[in-house]
């Protein structure tokens, strides 16, 4: 017998061939099951939270903090310093509107207490919210306060001085007052802590001025009293020293100026320049000087072309030392009345300089006398100016008070909303729909890779390397199928069975049917392919392998009659041991009696003589073999045959299962000739996509029935 499944190592090393979209999708289709219990699940669980939660509402006002020293962004001649530490500002205001003397406010102002969605002390508990809170009682006052912290919300709009009010609850046109009365707490807060601080300033104010009003009022008196002992007249002029002063003092300065012009002009004179005296001295001496230099001039013409007798130049000469005399004479009288002068001025100035030193000593004794007058003086204009400032002040401060307005206003007050804000039903539902695909697509997919089962013929085929003859449906009465509905699909399918086996044709004339593991429908497909074969005019025997569980006896009625193993025993002939199937022509032989020696009469010559004798007796004998798991004897069984069949159940029994019991039957030396998938959903197969499906498909009812 040579064995057509290749080397069994190399079977269970073949690589699973790769999935295509097409056939990852069908996976999917043939696992809709599971996608619709997630969905199903998770919506119906997402459905079941949102019955629970509560509706709320939230309405929002806009407020604009606008101080009056506010930067704004774009300002050329604000700095980034100067917007960074305005938006710090701003988000504060939004903290002081949502702060904690906020909200007792607003419970005080709504009776928020009295509401079950604020005080958790109004709500029906149920026994796990008792149970985790027993023993220790909510605090009724904070709890109220917090949930009120929780439902009040300011955000600042970036990057300007704008902040969104937000106030949450159940009731809209409660959401909507919430909002519109932590608005105008704010701006009632704002403006009284203007007033108070402009009413702490105005009587800061009048009570300075009250003190500087005492200390200006001791300050006259002071001044009055050292008046009257100097003997000062209020509002008196400058005192006479002190103008004599100036008056001496500017006449020394001018008398100083014209000493120093006459002792210049003096200088010059005597310095022996003729021209300079002259300039300095007599100036009206200047059209003499010039008759005299035509005189000079033509003297030195004359002499230098007629000799010293000539007329003309003796009169020129007489002409100009007459000239000469005459400036002579009057220079020396200019010079005498610059002397004169000269020492007038030095005599006034010694005069000036006495007197300036007489009357400045008479100025310091009165001016020692009259300083602390003076000073009392000063004191007095610097408490009137200061108390005049003050009251400036005070009466300004007077008509700011009169005029508060807070440094922010509202720009848009709150409504209430039309729709609610939580929970957003229709998103949280399309979420949960798109949860619910996701996880069942990914549980789907997850089982369909961790499922090495076989679901089709062509996979089997790939995984194995063996034929898959036939794909057997599960059906209620599948043993007398073949007879109850010959042109069923299970009919069918043993006729596709026996075609591959190619029965009748003696290639293979002894063929044990056997499987990895129990309950994989060997023992149904051998007595329903049996019945088949009968039916079509075979002469078939069937034989019960399984010595540990026979079942023959129930289906066949042996009602305890020697079997195979007695017959190898030689306890009972062959004629003996075979029985006729109530239901048709078959026949069978039991397992027999003998389980103990089973192993060593399955190696016995009888068995193989056995065979030799019911070869020539039958066309087709069929052996109902244990698992290849299960017995050695199961294995020796098939080795004695022309031929095995595998059975695999459909969508239950792994790969590695199929692979370990094809090693097994390898080693001992089974011919495995093809397989066949058995107990097949036929609902299930026919949604699959799978080739192998499609004569399960409406299409095809008028060919089975």
């Amino acid at each position: 017998m040579s064995a057509v499944l290749p080397h069994a190592g190399f079977a269970e090393l073949r690589p699973r061939p790769q999935v295509s979209l097409a056939e990852q999708l069908l996976a999917l289709r043939r696992r809709w099951r599971v996608v619709a219990y997630c969905l199903c699940l998770i919506v119906g669980i997402t459905l079941a939270g949102l019955a629970r939660m509560t509706t709320t509402y939230t309405a929002t006002g806009v407020i604009l903090y606008d101080p009056d020293n506010a930067a704004t962004p774009g300002d050329p001649l604000s700095t980034a310093s100067d917007v960074a530490n305005q938006d710090a500002v701003t988000a504060s205001q939004g903290a002081v509107i949502a702060s904690l003397p906020a909200a007792q406010l607003l419970v005080s102002q709504m009776h928020l207490a009295q509401l079950p969605a604020f005080n958790p002390g109004l709500r029906r508990r149920g026994w796990l919210a008792r149970w985790l809170h027993r023993g220790t009682p909510p605090a009724a006052a904070d709890a109220i306060t917090a949930a009120v912290i929780r439902a009040l919300d300011v955000m600042q709009v970036p990057n300007s001085r704008i902040l969104n009010v937000s106030f949450t609850t159940a009731d809209p046109v409660l959401a909507a007052q919430g909002a519109n009365l932590a608005m105008q707490n704010y701006l009632d807060h704002e403006r009284d802590q203007s007033f108070a601080t402009l009413t702490d300033a105005q009587d800061w104010l009048e009570a300075n001025s009250a003190q500087i009003q005492t200390g200006l009022d001791q300050t006259e008196t002071a001044l009055v009293q050292a008046r009257a002992t100097a003997g000062v007249v209020p509002g008196a002029q400058a005192s006479l020293t002190t103008e004599t002063v100036s008056r001496i003092s500017a006449s020394l300065v001018d008398a100083k100026a014209d000493l120093a012009m006459n002792q210049a002009r003096l200088s010059s004179a005597a310095a022996g320049d003729a021209a300079a005296a002259n300039a300095a001295v007599a100036p009206n001496l200047l059209p003499l000087r010039t008759a005299q230099a035509e005189l000079a001039a033509k003297v030195q013409s004359l002499s230098g072309e007629y000799g010293p007798d000539y007329p003309d130049l003796q009169a020129a000469r007489a002409s100009l030392a007459a000239i000469s005399a005459e400036i002579n004479a009057e220079t020396a009288r200019e010079m005498d009345a610059a002397r004169d002068t000269v020492a007038a001025d030095q005599a006034e100035i010694g005069i000036l300089t006495s007197a300036l030193a007489t009357a400045r000593g008479q100025s310091q004794s009165e001016d020692a006398e009259s300083a602390p007058i003076r000073a009392l003086e000063q004191r007095e204009d610097a408490g009137r100016a200061m108390l005049r400032n003050m009251t400036l002040q005070a009466d300004q401060l007077a008509q700011e008070a009169s005029l508060t307005r807070p440094d922010a206003r509202i720009l848009s007050a709150a409504t209430p909303p039309a729709s609610p804000s939580s929970p957003h039903r229709g998103l949280i539902l399309v979420a949960s729909t798109g949860l619910g695909l996701c996880v069942g697509l990914l549980l789907a997919g997850l089982m369909d890779a961790l499922d090495t089962s076989f679901r089709s013929g062509a996979a089997l085929q790939a995984a194995s390397g063996l034929n898959c003859l036939a794909l057997l449906p599960e059906i209620r009465r599948p043993q007398t199928a073949a007879r109850d509905a010959p042109f069923s699909v299970f009919a069918e399918q043993l006729r596709a069975l026996q075609t591959g086996l190619c029965i009748g044709q003696k290639p293979s004339q002894v063929i044990a049917i056997t499987a990895a593991r129990p309950s994989e429908g060997k023992t149904t497909l051998t007595i329903a392919l049996g019945r088949a074969l009968a039916a079509s005019g075979l002469r078939v025997l069937v034989i019960d392998g399984d010595i540990r569980q026979p079942s023959f006896d129930p289906v066949f009625n042996l009602g305890g009659a020697p079997g195979l193993t007695d017959h190898l025993a030689g306890t009972a002939t062959l004629q003996a041991v075979i029985q006729r199937d109530p239901l048709g022509a078959m026949d069978v032989i039991g397992a027999g009696g003998r389980m103990e020696a089973a192993l060593p009469l399955f190696l016995s010559p009888a068995l193989a003589a056995c065979f030799e004798t019911l070869r020539g007796s039958y066309d087709i004998v069929l052996l109902d073999v244990p698992p290849a798991f299960a017995l050695a004897e199961g294995r020796v069984l098939a080795r004695m045959a022309d031929g095995a069949l595998l059975c695999v159940r459909w969508g239950k029994t792994p790969l590695r299962v199929v692979l370990g019991a094809m090693v097994l039957l390898q080693a001992a030396e089974v011919n495995l000739i093809g397989a066949a998938l058995t107990r097949v959903n036929a609902r299930s197969h026919r949604r699959s996509g799978f080739a192998d499906a499609e004569i399960y498909q409406p299409r095809y009812g008028g060919y089975f029935r």
